[in-house]
């Protein structure tokens, strides 16, 4: 109350009574604030006579800007190289349009027998592999009102061959490319693991889109799709209800 009235009435004190009321409110009003790049940040006098609300909006700001500093710092990693042996086994098919579709995590659903798929989360791809014809015949219905499926080609870790089928599934949240049919003898032939990661690339030979599976992952590649597993769980959870 001292110290409104000598804000409001300081006519009623004298220098030295105004002085000390000074020192009293500087001592008050000195409290700790944010720490910033570990150093701490003190309020002025000025600083505590702004409302909470002001203070409010500039933490959160500085917290926005500091977010998005983070956010500048985990950039998408470029594309990984492809391996020297499977750079030969393309050029003996004679393959040609060579891109890297994404780093795989496996899940449970895709090592069931039952579900007999390998999910492609749309929001995990990495680049545009397949036409725009192949687009639109991935996003019509036969008349079940099933999605229709695209032939592709599958070559397995071991390289050998096999005739599958490319699905496009829109689910309530998201899109999911499900390679099906024959998913099982893959499995029978691979000792695919739970979180194992697989990269997928995709190539063509005389234009028939092949899909190629490589059990080998670099550590950074590795490490950037743990990043994303949270996310594609549940998206492997809302494809089995789809299913």
């Amino acid at each position: 109350m001292t110290m409104v009235l000598s804000q409001l009435a300081p006519q009623y004190y004298t220098k030295e009574e105004l002085e000390k009321i000074e020192k009293i409110k500087q001592n008050l009003y000195k409290v700790e604030g944010e720490k910033v790049d570990n150093k701490t940040k003190y309020f002025s006098s000025d600083d505590c006579c702004t409302s909470y609300e002001e203070r409010r909006v500039k933490s959160k700001i500085l917290k926005n800007s500091v977010l998005k500093k983070h956010a500048k710092q985990i950039q998408p990693l470029p594309p990984p190289e492809l391996p020297i042996h499977l750079k030969n086994l393309i050029n003996v098919l004679d393959g040609r349009d060579i891109k890297y579709v994404m780093c795989k995590t496996l899940f449970n659903s895709d090592l069931s027998e039952y579900n007999n798929r390998l999910s492609m989360p749309l929001s995990q791809i990495k680049s545009d592999f397949l036409t725009e014809i192949e687009k639109a015949t991935l996003n019509t219905k036969d008349q079940q009102d099933k999605p229709v499926g695209l032939e592709v080609i599958v070559l397995d870790p071991n390289h050998k061959e096999f005739a599958m089928s490319l699905k496009k599934w829109n689910m309530n949240t998201t899109s999911v490319y499900n390679i099906v049919q024959n998913w099982t003898l893959i499995l029978k032939e691979n000792k695919f693991k739970e979180k194992q990661k697989v990269n997928i690339w995709s190539f063509r030979v005389n234009n028939k889109l092949h899909i190629l599976l490589d059990t080998y992952v670099a550590p950074e590649i590795e490490e950037n799709g743990e990043l994303n597993e949270n996310n594609e769980r549940i998206i492997e959870e809302e494809n089995d209800e789809d299913c």
